[in-house]
């Protein structure tokens, strides 16, 4: 938990730790945006996504599924910008990577979209381990948010939480992703999520970032 210490003031590590019966807090910039609301998928532990969409104020995607793989492993896939990169929907990018040393992970994507217009914008990711330890994570939360660029782009912001399961060679994904953008819906934030997910479990089990589809 050394990387909670880093980024929670003192006075305020020992109040909280006083107060037994409340959830260790989220470090600054990784603080869940909602609970997620997907169903499990219908066959438990099975490497699928589960996923549902709404379309309001703006695009909301919500997804859990599973990867037949330890939570170690499965964390350490997930520290890379391979699987998390949106190559699926967007022309080119380019990452600077551990770009914020207040982290114990992030990358900043520089994305290029070409579509009747050029647009522009800049995606920061962070990563951290909420319980456990780098080397036995029981909760890791990610957490990517658009920080600037094109006006087409009003939101973009997700999270992926890794979560321990029953079974210590089975680990659990959950997103949940809004999107408030130009002729964009849920639906093609969905593929995003499919595809971040399917190139989640492919690293998991040593294999590469999947094709789109």
């Amino acid at each position: 938990m050394k990387y909670l210490s880093r980024l929670i003031p003192p006075a305020f590590a020992a109040l909280t730790g006083c107060q037994h019966s409340v959830k260790t807090p989220f470090p600054p910039g990784l603080e869940p945006l909602e609970d997620d609301g997907a169903p499990d998928p219908a066959d438990l532990y099975s490497e699928t996504l589960s996923a549902m969409t709404k379309d309001t104020n703006y695009s909301y995607v919500y997804a859990r599924g599973y990867v037949q793989a330890d939570p170690a492993t499965v964390w350490a896939a997930m520290e890379s910008p391979g699987p998390n990169v949106a190559i699926c929907s967007t022309s080119s990018n380019t990452v600077d990577d551990a770009n914020d040393p207040a982290y114990e992970y992030s990358f900043l994507v520089h994305y290029t979209e070409n579509n009747v217009v050029t647009v522009q914008w800049d995606d920061q990711w962070r990563f951290g381990v909420i319980d456990g330890s780098d080397a036995a994570p029981t909760f890791g939360m990610v957490k990517h948010q658009k920080i600037q660029g094109s006006s087409f782009i009003t939101l973009s912001e997700g999270t992926i939480q890794l979560h321990a399961t029953s079974d210590p060679g089975v680990s659990e994904l959950q997103f949940v992703e809004h999107l408030d953008a130009t002729m964009a819906s849920s639906s093609d934030v969905l593929k995003n999520v499919q595809h971040n997910y399917a190139s989640l479990v492919s690293v998991s089990h040593g294999g590469p970032v999947t094709p789109c589809p």
